[in-house]
């Protein structure tokens, strides 16, 4: 009887030795894939012509917001969709416009300008006394003060539109965050500081324009900004 308790003892500890609980390891592979989303959509205005037909637009200019009907037809509208900070160049493809009747006729660029018109939720930095207003001002325009004055149209490359790099806020977002209008005019003498268009109307230029359909490819861009 001694000599099974004593085996009896050892089997117990045996089996509470072997009893001790183990580690079990899995692996779940994770994996992020970041794909680039970076689109510009033109959804009116993809072609511009400006037709002066009276002496009356020779002096004045036509303008997109000068209130006429079919003002419509000067206005560029376009949106930015992007996962990261983008910004927009833009410009003219030549130096000057050029007839299409004779090829020797040319008229400068900056004859035809523009403003920018934000209809999205990210807003232009501000400028002068408001400037120390920032939050939320997502974007910036050198060419255009931010959006509060008419530029003229300049030859390819320019930075239109860019990401404010004095906010930690990025520009990065959908086509309802960056969605904007470009008003279009042409000898309108608007002769802003920052981006000044021509000086002289049309009907006083030096030489006169001769008659003829001035054409020129204006370009955009859009790319990350680093």
């Amino acid at each position: 009887m001694k000599k099974m308790s004593v085996l009896v003892a050892v089997l117990f500890c045996g089996l509470a030795a072997f009893g001790q609980a183990v580690k079990d390891r899995n692996v779940v592979p994770v994996a992020v894939s970041l794909n680039q989303v970076l689109r510009m959509t033109v959804t009116n205005g993809g072609n511009i012509e400006f037709v002066f037909n009276t002496i009356s637009d020779y002096k004045e200019g036509i303008s997109a917001l000068r209130g006429v009907a079919g003002d419509d037809m000067y206005k560029t509208d376009f949106t930015v969709s992007s996962s990261t900070r983008w910004k927009v160049a833009y410009g003219a493809e030549q130096a000057t416009f050029v007839g299409t009747d004779n090829p020797l006729n040319t008229l400068l660029l900056d004859n035809v300008g523009f403003t920018i018109a934000n209809n999205g939720l990210y807003q232009f930095e501000a400028t002068g006394a408001a400037k120390a207003t920032t939050d939320g001002r997502r974007l910036f325009s050198a060419p255009t003060n931010n959006a509060t004055e008419v530029a003229a149209l300049e030859a390819f490359p320019v930075d239109l539109i860019e990401d404010n790099d004095d906010i930690d806020e990025a520009n990065a977002g959908d086509a309802a965050d960056n969605s904007f209008t470009l008003n279009w005019r042409c000898g309108t003498v608007e002769v802003n500081p920052t981006t000044p268009m021509n000086a002289l109307p049309l009907i006083e230029q030096t030489p006169s324009p001769a008659p003829d359909r001035y054409v020129v490819n204006v370009l955009f861009d859009l790319s990350i900004d680093n």
